[in-house]
């Protein structure tokens, strides 16, 4: 069984959530999107940087709690959906 967890639930920038992750034994990560668009790099060096620490990326979980988000937020993220 793998374990992951995301990167929302861990404070400090993505290379610091991903030592914290390692360090604590999970085997992936769900990548949050403010994360990776934080990320000072490309979608290869946030791959690489995951491998790096002997991770993988089981999600990119672009989008969190919206379904109760007050208009007119709720239907412009539905509609990015």
């Amino acid at each position: 069984m793998k374990t992951s967890i995301a990167t929302v639930s861990i404070s400090g920038d993505l290379p610091a959530k991903l030592l914290a992750i390692a360090g604590a034994g999970f085997d992936a990560v769900e990548i949050f999107e403010n994360d990776f668009l934080a990320f000072d790099g490309s979608p290869r060096d946030v791959g690489r940087l995951v491998r790096d620490f002997g991770l993988e990326i089981s999600l990119f979980q672009p989008f969190r709690g919206f379904e109760g988000m007050p208009e007119p937020h709720r239907t412009r993220t539905f509609d990015r959906a």
